[in-house]
């Protein structure tokens, strides 16, 4: 993550806040569809300042970016990444 500028673009309406998400992906990650249909794995992260905590999004062929709490709810995240698809898809997977 670049910044702390948080996302741009559309929103979606999350039911879970950043820090729900991501005690749910825990140490060992998750695995999941997006809303596009391609299997992800999201695992915890950290940005480059070393302190700020992610959520990783990882595609069956690429890494798709990630989240801060700034971003969380955007589809386009601080690094101009799309992970609306990833992130809307995580909220919906939680209980």
């Amino acid at each position: 993550m670049a910044h702390q500028n948080g996302g741009q673009g559309n929103r979606f309406n999350p039911k879970h806040s950043f820090a729900q998400s991501y005690a749910f992906i825990g140490t060992q990650g998750v695995k999941f569809r997006s809303t596009t249909g391609e299997y992800i794995y999201a695992r915890q992260g950290l940005a480059r300042d070393g302190a700020t905590t992610t959520i990783v999004f990882i595609g069956e062929r690429n890494r798709h970016g990630g989240t801060c709490r700034a971003c969380w709810g955007f589809r386009i995240d601080c690094n101009q990444s799309r992970i609306g698809q990833c992130a809307e898809a995580l909220d919906s997977v939680m209980p």
